[in-house]
């Protein structure tokens, strides 16, 4: 290169009278030439995008993965007297006042206070007034949320086993037949009384041997004795619940209490999942009795006539059917064991004469005059058609037949629920105390460990009897000792001795009025929890590291897999992961067909015109449409047209019939309409370069055509005299008439549609065309290409928008709030039960059970934790299946290495 041409001796323009411009100079010199700025710009925006979800995502976890962390329970004495107990869950300062500290306490006991949360402040609180006792105890109910307490006591009734249960229970039913027969003298009843009794007392004693050798060492004991007929009436009430109490002890150890009371709700709990079982089992036969009743209908549908009778009409001469075929089965068990409890005598003589007399005259006469009334019930019936008599006839052998299957179920259901109420437990709250009036000595004997006389006699007007004056102080903080004592009855009660500030009264407090620390005296209450409601207690001031993991993964685990409780404020959400899951797959089976068929047409086959462009701009503005619109779309096309008609036809969707020969002519002219469509198509056929002016007016004929035929078939289906609904029997019940599951998918999927049309014209776009041009050049047709070359190469492109889809179906909340989401639905959308998938049912959906429990549930901050935590749910699920979406799509890139996408 010569001197001349070198850039660094090129010369500079001269200008008159100014500077040379700074655009003017080189670009190798020039900041904004080079574009640094812009690539800062753009780097920052995407900083501070990528830094906006990393706190979002990180306040979520912040406050969703602590919400099953056992925390410490604090009992908190107030500066007023008052006592309160709770874990404490957040502090704050307050900025207007200084060193003043605000503490936030989840307090629990919902169904003594009212409340689940309180503020106290430093003026309410000092820290002399907060102390952890070692037996605070969490407990998790069925019902009214946490109980915050104090481990006091339990009371257990040992079961004596399954042979004296079994024995009750079949002297309760000699008992109900002996009561039957009315030839059996009254005079004998006592005898058989006696024998009963008597018989059932040896199998309680072997029982109580066996369980409880030292028998007469243990207090409280309670044995039932068959003597008398008033007796016996208390055996009655203890055999109907199909459990015998042999005995009943209090534990009063706390460490004992506590190693019980895991045991018991370990129990109870594999109870209450048998119970839970057996009920799905009678809800089973209730379903099989509804789907009889629908027979029965169906049949007077069928027959355009009504049932003369109700049904009901006749349960109760089918209910005395199946009493007495019962009753003639457990004759023999009753002679059997009346020969058994007693030996040969004369009344036992008779009794079994009046049985065996019973057995052959008595009962068949007492099950022909039932047969006769129900056959005098049902006469109106058998006027009425051939099909009716049959359903009404087959309903009324499966409905014995299914009362007979439901009868063990509900005494294994009965009993089930007797034996899961056997222990219950005595928890100290600190709710309505009942302040003692004593004097300052006596104060001071208390806390020495002495019951004064006064105290003493205090506590006999409440028909609470100490006799031993010795008590056990505990000191619980510095201003707060708790005295415990033991009654008569082995019952523990507590005395708080509080030092309160401020002036106190004679009438309260004792004979110095002047003081300003002044102490109270309060009996504490006790909160009587039967284990059967408990899912899950821990003494949370003794758990170590390990014993809190564990703690903290079985409520994941109950969060997980169990039903929602205290309505979704605790439990678990189970059903609306399964829900959220369900609908969203539903949805994305049902847009991208849809999607990826509207999007290849208008790519592949349309051309540019002004059509083509108007359908574009609909759909690039129906992304924009407020989801909620969707929503009442849904509730209206599809829950009250679709659904309305698909149960019931055209008129119980609110649409009047044509009559069947105007219905008729309008299927012929259909099928002419459908007949030219198909020979337009047919002449405008062939290569598109060879068309000439008729076939391009016959290509555009027949386009019209074809959408005026499936237009006119709707309006024709629509319209139909003849279809009368799938669901007819079932009206006016709905079944698809309403929301459910395949209301939601498929308003979700016309939410969606758009985003997948979109996504998959930028994926067909993407295809070479030269990949097009090489298919059509080797003889391959223009569906060939597509099939062959297009759509496998643009497969990532359409998982991609199928991503997408998924992403925003899955948090949509506003639709779902009218086409089928509950707070809490009982079945799940898709079981084990034929036929599996139940698009009819509601469901539960975490975005739903977010907002329910956000804005609709009875205590907002109760629910709070649990908002965050069924967000960072929800967020995991999405990701879940945007990350098996996403691991397809990376499959389909590497089979095909040229795709651009």
């Amino acid at each position: 290169m010569s001197a001349q041409s070198k850039p660094s001796e090129q010369p500079v323009e001269k200008t008159r009278g100014r500077t040379p411009n700074r655009r003017m100079m080189q670009s190798g010199y020039s900041l904004l030439a080079r574009g640094e700025p812009l690539i800062w710009f753009t780097g920052g925006m995407l900083v501070i995008c990528l830094l906006m979800i990393t706190c979002l995502l990180g306040f979520i976890l912040y406050s969703g993965l602590p919400t099953f962390w056992p925390r410490e329970v604090q009992w908190v004495l107030l500066n007023n007297g008052t006592q309160e107990i709770g874990q404490l869950q957040t502090t704050e300062v307050d900025q207007n006042a200084v060193g003043q500290v605000s503490r936030y306490y989840r307090t629990g006991n919902f169904d003594l206070t009212g409340q689940h949360y309180r503020w106290l402040t430093s003026s309410e609180l000092d820290g002399e007034g907060l102390s952890k006792p070692q037996w605070a105890m969490v407990v998790e109910r069925l019902e009214h949320g946490r109980l915050y307490g104090i481990l006091n006591q339990m009371t257990i009734a040992t079961d004596v086993g399954e042979a004296p249960r079994r024995r009750v229970a079949e002297a309760e039913r000699l008992k109900e037949l002996i009561e039957t027969i009315p030839s059996i003298s009254a005079e004998i009843l006592p005898q058989v009384y006696a024998a009963l009794a008597s018989s059932i007392d040896r199998e309680l004693d072997a029982a109580n041997r066996s369980l409880l050798p030292n028998l007469e060492e243990l207090p409280g004991l309670l044995q039932v004795r068959l003597a008398t007929e008033t007796n016996w009436q208390l055996a009655s009430q203890l055999a109907g619940d199909n459990v015998v109490v042999a005995s009943r002890r209090v534990i009063s150890s706390e460490a004992d209490v506590f190693e019980q009371l895991d045991r018991e709700v370990a129990r109870t709990t594999t109870l209450r999942h048998q119970i839970e079982a057996l009920r799905y089992q009678i809800s089973r036969r209730d379903a099989q009795l509804s789907e009889m009743r629908a027979e029965v209908r169906r049949a007077e549908i069928s027959a355009n006539q009504q049932v003369a009778l109700p049904l009901e009409s006749a349960h109760y001469f089918l209910d005395q059917l199946e009493l007495l075929h019962h009753r003639s089965q457990t004759l023999a068990e009753s002679m059997e064991l009346l020969r058994e409890i007693a030996g040969p005598s004369d009344w036992q003589a008779a009794v079994l004469q009046a049985f065996q007399k019973y057995e052959a005259v008595e009962l068949p006469q007492q099950v022909s005059r039932v047969q006769q009334q129900l056959v005098e019930a049902m006469e109106p019936i058998q006027k009425q058609a051939v099909v009716i008599r049959d359903a009404v006839a087959a309903y009324h052998v499966g409905y014995q037949e299914i009362v007979a299957k439901k009868r063990p179920l509900e005494m294994q259901l009965q009993e089930l629920n007797a034996l899961s109420t056997m222990a219950e437990v005595d928890f100290l709250v600190p709710f309505a105390p009942v302040t003692v009036a004593v004097e300052d000595a006596d104060i001071d004997r208390l806390v020495s460990g002495t019951i004064p006389e006064t105290l003493r006699q205090h506590l006999a007007t409440q028909s609470i009897l100490v006799s031993e004056s010795t008590a056990e102080v505990t000191q619980l903080n510095g201003r707060l000792t708790w005295v415990s004592c033991t009654d008569s009855l082995g019952q523990k009660h507590v005395f708080s001795v509080a030092a309160i500030e401020g002036e106190s009264t004679p009438s309260e407090l004792g004979s110095n009025p002047s003081s300003r620390a002044t102490r109270q005296v309060q009996l504490l209450q006790t909160k009587l929890v039967n284990c059967r409601e408990i899912v899950r207690a821990f003494p949370a001031n003794q758990l170590g590291l390990a014993s809190k993991v564990s703690t903290y993964l079985g409520r994941w685990g109950e969060f997980l897999l169990e039903n929602p409780r205290e309505a979704g404020a605790e439990g678990g959400v189970f059903p609306a992961i399964w829900g959220t899951i369900v609908m969203t797959l539903i949805m994305t089976i049902a847009v991208v067909p849809f999607g990826v068929m509207a999007a290849l047409y208008l790519r592949e086959y349309t051309k540019s015109g002004p059509l083509v462009s108007l359908i574009r701009i609909s759909i690039n503005n129906l992304a924009g449409v407020p989801s909620i619109v969707y929503g009442v779309f849904g509730f209206s096309f599809f829950c009250y047209t679709i659904g309305a008609y698909v149960d019931g036809g055209a008129k119980n969707a609110g649409i009047e019939p044509w009559p069947s020969m105007l219905w008729y002519l309008a299927l012929g002219g259909i099928v002419a309409v459908g007949t030219v469509a198909f020979l337009f198509s047919f002449l405008s056929s062939g290569p598109s370069h060879t068309q000439t002016g008729f076939k391009r007016f016959a290509a555009r004929a027949a386009l019209v055509l074809w959408l005026v035929t499936v237009a006119a078939v709707a309006i024709l289906l629509l319209k139909s005299p003849f279809f009368e609904g799938f669901y007819r029997e079932y009206l006016p019940n709905p079944t698809f008439g309403k929301g459910g599951l395949l209301w939601a998918a498929l308003t979700l999927s016309l939410l969606t549609l758009p985003v997948v049309i979109v996504a998959t014209e930028e994926a067909l776009a993407a295809v070479p065309n030269s990949l097009r041009e090489g298919s059509l050049a080797c003889g391959a047709s223009k569906w060939q290409t597509i099939q062959r070359i297009i759509l496998p190469h643009s497969r990532p492109g359409i998982l991609t928008g199928a991503i997408l889809a998924m992403a925003r179906g899955a948090g949509e909340v506003a639709p779902l709030m009218l086409v089928g989401a509950l707070a809490s639905a009982p079945d799940l959308p898709l079981d084990t039960e034929f036929p599996f998938f139940h698009g009819s049912r509601s469901f539960m959906h975490l975005g739903y059970q977010i907002y329910t429990l956000g804005f609709q549930s009875q205590n907002s901050e109760a629910a709070k934790p649990m908002v965050f935590t069924c967000t960072l749910l929800l967020i995991l699920i999405v990701a879940a299946l945007n990350i098996t979406a996403i691991y397809l799509r990376s499959r389909l890139k590497r089979q095909f290495q040229g795709n651009q996408f």
